[in-house]
């Protein structure tokens, strides 16, 4: 892929290419939907669809408008594995925590425990295609490039900004749902503003979602689906999240605002970044 690059490049700034492809995007996902209700595709199709036409709109800019190569945008695997490792367990450790405060609230519990394998494979590849297409995205994309114009700090929360717009539009969203899904923003892009690499956002992502939701039974940010754990939510909606996940607590946005200060300095501190305080 990396040959793949074309010579003479355009010299576009950076956030003129975030504007094409985010109204590319949008385009990409509001056609997708469209096409997917059209043929009657589930949740599952139509992912698929929007993550293969996003993949597709995403080579093409890469490729044709940035003249970059493909791996550039963050897929360099080797010695990122950790990173990975680290994003899985960030979103375990936010949910884990999350959850066992809300045990003690008495404003959740689980009512039962089911299986259903071919749920629970289907959940399992729709959460991997999300989380691969949306980091591809937000991450890969958008801030890579916001990154060629501005601060890291700056272009760090445009793309939150941009992603928590892009989730507005959720089944029942709320302000402070809106809030925390910027707060995600934020979190999923801290490690890439220190190693462009994207598979710390990929690992978190993927556990967040899929661990939210096909395991512990909330909503993923509005979507319903089958789960493990069969959760009754007995407190408020402001602890509990309600009906859009435990992204819309109040307690999600304490964890995720501490987790982003520790991280930012692990971060600062391991890559000798001063200039990012």
């Amino acid at each position: 892929m990396a040959k793949q690059v074309i010579d003479k490049p355009w010299n576009l700034p950076g956030y003129v290419r975030v504007i094409v492809y985010t109204l590319l995007f949008l385009g990409v996902l509001i056609g997708g939907g469209t096409i997917g209700a059209l043929l009657g595709f589930d949740v599952y199709l139509t992912t698929t669809l929007m993550a293969v036409l996003t993949g597709l709109l995403t080579y093409f800019l890469r490729i044709y408008l940035d003249r970059e190569s493909w791996v550039s945008l963050g897929w360099e695997w080797k010695g990122f594995q950790k990173d990975c490792i680290v994003g899985l367990l960030v979103a375990l450790a936010i949910l884990g925590s999350g959850s066992c405060i809300l045990l003690l609230m008495n404003a959740i519990e689980w009512a039962e425990v089911q299986w259903n394998g071919q749920a629970f494979w289907l959940s399992l590849g729709l959460m991997l295609l999300v989380a691969f297409y949306e980091e591809l995205a937000f991450r890969g994309y958008i801030l890579n490039n916001l990154m060629k114009s501005l601060h890291p700090f700056t272009a760090l929360l445009l793309s939150a900004m941009i992603f928590a717009l892009f989730h507005g539009t959720n089944p029942n969203a709320s302000v402070l749902s809106i809030l925390n899904v910027f707060l995600a923003g934020l979190l999923l892009g801290i490690n890439f503003i220190f190693t462009r690499n994207l598979w710390f956002g990929i690992g978190l992502h993927f556990s967040w979602n899929f661990i939210q939701g096909p395991v512990l039974g909330y909503e993923v940010s509005g979507l319903s689906l089958p789960s493990i754990l069969v959760q009754q939510q007995t407190g408020a909606d402001i602890l509990t999240g309600g009906n859009f996940g435990f992204e819309g607590s109040i307690i999600n946005t304490a964890l995720m605002l501490l987790t982003i200060l520790v991280l930012l300095a692990v971060y600062t501190k391991q890559f000798q970044k001063k200039w990012l305080l």
